[in-house]
């Protein structure tokens, strides 16, 4: 699916089409990112059972000194569910990126971002949240799963994929793309 436009206003439609592919795939965890836990509110609402959800948010301290962007609330209505919330350092914004802030300097993990960035601000995230997700152990790194990202806020970008570990990239593969927002779309 091609979105016209990018953002938040396609989170709903992003939603029922991974809840959906997972179902026919047989896949059963799908990533997603969520900032302040809006989007993580609304796939709890949404998510079929039987799917696995890794919500991964801003590490503590992104936007501000020891700040937590993700709402509480959200936080809690996860608890005792099979879902999992996943608060960490970002894959290309860890120690490099003060280096990158402070000292105007490029480094590896900026250049692979941008690079990513060239197919959409939703495919650096979901590539990006995928493998931060493998890193900490909650998702299978020999299994498809779904991962999705946005631009903005919400989501617009979704693909199937086999994760990796950061430490071994040449393992990554993706398998399908499931939606993107295309300024060509409908041209």
């Amino acid at each position: 699916m091609y979105f016209k436009e990018c953002g938040e206003k396609n989170t709903e439609r992003v939603l029922e089409i991974i809840f959906n592919k997972a179902k026919e795939y047989e896949i059963d965890t799908i990533v997603l990112p969520s900032t302040r836990g809006m989007v993580a509110r609304k796939a709890l609402t949404m998510v079929p059972d039987g799917l696995k959800m890794v919500i991964v948010t801003h590490s503590i301290g992104f936007r501000e000194t020891g700040g937590d962007e993700f709402d509480d609330e959200v936080r809690k209505s996860y608890e005792n569910t099979c879902h999992k919330i996943l608060t960490t350092t970002h894959l290309f914004r860890g120690i490099d990126g003060y280096f990158y802030k402070s000292k105007q300097g490029v480094y590896p993990p900026q250049i692979f971002a941008e690079a990513l960035r060239l197919f959409g601000e939703g495919t650096k995230v979901a590539i990006e949240i995928a493998m931060m997700a493998a890193d900490a152990g909650l998702i299978p790194v020999d299994k498809w799963i779904i991962s999705t990202g946005g631009t903005g806020k919400g989501l617009d970008t979704a693909y199937i994929l086999q994760a990796c570990n950061s430490s071994d990239l040449s393992n990554f593969k993706f398998g399908e793309l499931l939606t993107i927002p295309s300024e060509f779309a409908g041209s």
